[in-house]
């Protein structure tokens, strides 16, 4: 296989690979931040920033864990059925 063809290959799926390594690094700083404490303060108010990195957190998890593998099915039965018509 030339690199021309790999890449050809590797492309389509190579925004998902994207969502989910931005997904790994959110993940790893909101984890980090937390810390084990809430979103909550001591004082009782909300912690903005930890608040944002956790919806954001859940928001990619979402699209890691539902949108993404139904784009990649997707991308592959589609690939296969292109291969078989032809």
């Amino acid at each position: 296989m030339t690199r021309a063809r790999i890449w050809q290959e590797v492309k389509p799926f190579l925004g998902l690979a994207i969502v989910v390594v931005v997904y790994a690094i959110t993940r790893a700083v909101f984890g980090a931040l937390a810390d084990g404490r809430g979103l909550l303060t001591p004082s009782g108010s909300l912690d903005t920033t930890l608040a944002i990195l956790g919806a954001a957190t859940l928001a990619l998890r979402a699209a890691v864990l539902v949108v993404v593998p139904f784009i990649a099915v997707y991308r592959l039965v589609m690939r296969l059925a292109r291969s078989w018509i032809a």
